[in-house]
């Protein structure tokens, strides 16, 4: 039987481990897709924003100063990511002993036991801090507020034309979704500056039932089947989303979308990610990050520089309570650095 020496085996461990994680299958992250990656190896995240115009320029008699320009300041917010960290006590794994026993050599079938166990768990932590990602990108698109465990909320101060209260023509009336969605497609184009014409609208369970029901959607009947490979590949490649064609209101066309996951809440409660009773409607290509700052860490001489990424494994023993602690450890935030590309609306009571 193959063995390895037990010197090599952590270093091989970890490197195993790291290509365990580059190839796993994601958590669902339809709403990531929104929201590309960038990654920094300081504590705080800083965006700069600026609100644009679409001013023109009126001519001026030949000879003269021509017309005069200032510019506001833009503002730049300064952000510390929450932080995660989730770990288990490795000691409690039967195979533990055989692992890291005293022992001289580990058999390669006790290596790759061990080494998948410890996978396992970490990716299910992995996963934990995935669907908190997930939430926060929810947050962002629905209140624009992304809630931190103690109370310091991170506020991105979404305009209130962008929050719309449509409850007063429901849809579950006689009343036009044609209407609303131009109405969010004109303040994405005006407000948020948003080019091109489609739009994404991701619509929560109550809402698409609802629209699907709708008197005016049915007279009309113009939802068109639509191919993925007409759709962006962010959202075209993510996972738990459902195209449900597409329509036109106005001058804009807007892919239909339906989410149908869940989390459990603090309470062990399983919760929709998108409000049943909104609709959430975006531009084909919103400006958003998912901004991921460093983790706390000790520089040492094996490793004298900051470890950047979306997450950071580690394991190391704890003498005081004699465990031996893997953990992973990550430090992000969803960033609408376009704020006013974002508009909800409750079409439902």
């Amino acid at each position: 039987m193959a063995t390895i020496p037990a010197t090599e085996a952590r270093s091989l461990f970890t490197k195993m481990m790291v290509d365990v994680y580059t190839e796993r299958p994601k958590v669902f992250n339809f709403l990531r897709s929104f929201f590309p990656t960038v990654e920094e190896t300081t504590k705080y995240l800083s965006i700069a924003v600026r609100r644009g115009s679409e001013m023109v320029a009126v001519d001026v008699t030949r000879g003269s100063e021509g017309n005069r320009n200032s510019f506001g300041k833009s503002t730049e917010k300064v952000i510390e990511p929450p932080y995660y960290r989730e770990y288990f006590d490795a000691t409690e794994l039967d195979i533990y002993d055989r692992m890291f026993g005293d022992v001289s050599e580990i058999s390669e079938a006790t290596f790759i036991t061990f080494m998948q166990d410890v996978s396992e768990k970490l990716l299910m932590l992995v996963d934990k801090i995935e669907r908190a990602y997930e939430l926060q990108c929810a947050q962002v698109l629905e209140t624009g507020i992304v809630t931190v465990a103690d109370g310091t909320n991170i506020n991105f101060l979404r305009k209130a034309g962008s929050l719309v209260d449509n409850t007063g023509t429901a849809w579950t009336g006689a009343n036009s979704p044609y209407t609303h969605f131009e109405a969010a497609g004109n303040f994405l184009r005006q407000v948020g500056k948003a080019q091109g014409g489609t739009l994404n609208a991701i619509l929560g369970s109550t809402a698409l039932n609802a629209f699907l029901d709708n008197s005016v959607v049915k007279a009309r009947n113009d939802i068109k089947n639509m191919k993925l490979d007409d759709v962006r590949a962010p959202q075209r490649d993510s996972l738990g989303a459902t195209l449900h064609g597409q329509i036109s209101a106005g001058s804009y066309l807007v892919n239909l979308w339906a989410y149908p996951e869940f989390y459990d809440n603090a309470s062990g409660v399983s919760t929709p990610y998108i409000n049943p009773k909104k609709v959430i409607v975006l531009p084909e290509v919103p400006k958003f990050k998912l901004g991921f700052a460093a983790v706390p860490q000790l520089l040492k001489a094996e490793s004298p520089r900051i470890i950047k990424g979306a997450y950071v494994f580690g394991d190391y023993p704890d003498e005081r309570l004699h465990a031996h602690i893997f953990d992973v450890r990550s430090a992000g935030v969803a960033i609408p650095t376009a704020v006013d590309q974002i508009y909800t609306m409750q079409v439902v009571s």
